[in-house]
């Protein structure tokens, strides 16, 4: 009879012990499928990684005495934070590391200017595009004709930002073995500028801004990548607990778009990098 009831006392226990373990894990569960705009809100800030190097997008400069990153995406990055009623936090980082910084949970988005490629797709969540710009070729002054072609860029040494759209097209579409890839625009600006590589591929704002700044350079008579814009949306860690942020940021990008916003915002980026 002993046995019996020692039996029983160690069966009550053993049951009591996983009734604690399975609540343990509902309430870790629970934590874990949080909506990540709640977590925002509670924080009361919104972290941003950008990569300020790509004028008129995201760039520094002098506000008040104050180095400040400013620009196009920053101004996109805080509408949605004013319509969360959250402060505006920033990451600076090289622009290949920023999904890094939103798996490894540093930042809650990235607006760099970031194009939602199917690579990119499969480590990251996306909204809805909020800008799109054509892709130009910047070379020396003299040479504008240079590159009137895709084809034309295999016989050069091709510039592009590593990890961006324009790598992707000038590796993986075009099949060009000649190339350099550098984390900063202004570091290609220097290579052309020296005789290092021949041509730069980018976005036709960000060439724009840049010629302006660097001597003996100008954007090319060129019709390459016409097929590939470089087009931006903002990026957020691959998770089920996106979707009311996501939705929330979809309407401010619609809303910033119905009201001309956002074609205003870019022009007072561009004129704000004029400045510089």
């Amino acid at each position: 009879m002993k046995r019996i009831k020692k039996l029983l006392g160690l069966a009550l226990t053993l049951t009591l012990s996983l009734g604690m373990v399975a609540c343990s894990s509902s309430k870790g569960d629970e934590k874990e499928v949080v909506d990540k705009l709640q977590q925002i809100k509670d924080s009361g800030k919104i972290v941003l990684a950008t990569s300020a190097e790509y004028s008129p997008y995201e760039f520094h400069t002098m506000v008040d005495g104050k180095d400040t990153i400013v620009g196009f995406d920053v101004m996109i990055a805080q509408e949605i934070a004013d319509e969360i009623g959250v402060e505006l936090e920033f990451i600076d980082m090289d622009f290949d590391g920023l999904l890094g910084a939103l798996n490894a949970e540093k930042a809650d988005v990235v607006l760099a200017c970031m194009t939602p490629n199917p690579e990119r797709l499969e480590s990251a969540d996306f909204s809805e595009l909020y800008y799109t710009d054509k892709n130009v070729v910047i070379v020396k002054k003299g040479e504008e004709d240079k590159v009137k072609s895709d084809v034309d860029l295999k016989n050069i040494k091709v510039g592009v930002q590593r990890g961006s759209t324009q790598e992707s097209f000038v590796i993986d579409e075009l099949g060009c073995t000649n190339y350099k890839s550098l984390t900063k625009i202004p570091d290609l600006m220097l290579e052309l500028q020296n005789g290092n590589i021949d041509a730069i591929v980018t976005g036709k704002n960000v060439a724009a801004i840049n010629v302006q700044n660097y001597i003996n350079v100008a954007i090319g008579n060129s019709n390459v990548g016409v097929n590939c814009e470089e087009s931006a949306a903002v990026a957020l860690k691959k998770s089920d607990n996106n979707d009311s942020l996501i939705e929330l940021i979809n309407n401010v990008i619609k809303k910033l778009q119905d009201e001309g916003k956002t074609d205003q915002y870019m022009q007072e980026a561009i004129k704000l990098a004029d400045e510089q």
